[in-house]
């Protein structure tokens, strides 16, 4: 999580010198054949590369979409988990300890309810079904906080659950 970025820089620079070595190579096989089929393996480096950046551009497009709701465990340790409601229908949910292990699907949000695609991801969400509350403590403007719940199919806060706080992203940037 910490180097995702530098990582893909490290492998697009390694990418980047072999194809400048196999261009020079190619190059110097049409000087002496002089046929254009000695650049078959540089239109084939370059076609991978064309879809290795296409697809890192993809992958990076899924996380344009603004926070709806965006919430953290209550529990402030090395280890625990966001979920990062989106404008576009679609959430988010980390879960870091050391590195972090991400998961991505759609919710819906009626009233205070928000129902998620899974019923179960890893140890922490037990439940497709939460619920918004403002029970948390009263910030410095004098609002209360939310806090999110995970619920059965009745409508009851399942216990030993992991219970989530609301963030507000603009106030921590």
């Amino acid at each position: 999580m910490i180097f995702d970025d530098e990582q893909n820089h490290i492998y697009g620079f390694v990418a980047i010198c072999i194809f400048i070595v196999v261009l020079l190579f190619d190059i110097r096989q049409f000087k002496k054949s002089k046929k254009w089929a000695s650049f078959t393996s540089s239109v084939i480096g370059l076609t991978i590369a064309f879809g290795l950046f296409t697809t890192l551009y993809i992958l990076k497009q899924r996380d344009n979409s603004p926070s709806k709701i965006y919430c953290v465990t209550k529990m402030n340790d090395f280890n625990g988990i966001s979920i990062d409601f989106r404008e576009d229908g679609t959430y988010k949910l980390t879960s870091w300890s050391l590195g972090a292990d991400i998961y991505r699907g759609k919710y819906k949000i009626k009233d205070s309810i928000i129902t998620i695609d899974k019923s179960k991801i890893e140890n922490a969400i037990t439940s497709k079904r939460f619920v918004i509350r403002q029970d948390g403590e009263i910030d410095s403007s004098g609002i209360q906080e939310k806090s999110v719940y995970q619920i059965d199919d009745q409508g009851q806060l399942i216990k030993q659950s992991v219970d989530f706080r609301v963030i507000d992203k603009k106030k921590t940037k």
